[in-house]
């Protein structure tokens, strides 16, 4: 018997505590529209404008999980551009 597959998120937007507005997408697992397996990695890709270069993280294969403030504070410790 199979189970109905949850789709993945495609995309998620997180603000910092500066206000800027990220924008992360995961990276492709080659298949379209695929999940990433339980226990891998991802590897995310975030941006926002006021950024030149998006920001690229690892989190865990269950990052939609990560609370907004949590995934926000991450994102802006590995931001090239000094913080507010």
């Amino acid at each position: 018997m199979q189970y109905p597959v949850e789709a993945p998120m495609s995309n998620r937007s997180v603000t910092d505590t500066s206000g800027r507005e990220w924008t992360c997408v995961a990276a492709l697992t080659g298949v379209d529209g695929a999940a990433q397996p339980m226990g891998k990695d991802v590897i995310l890709s975030c941006s926002t404008p006021s950024v030149a270069e998006p920001v690229s993280l690892t989190v865990g294969w269950n990052w939609q999980t990560i609370g907004s403030n949590g995934l926000a504070r991450m994102i802006a410790l590995a931001s090239p551009v000094p913080r507010a």
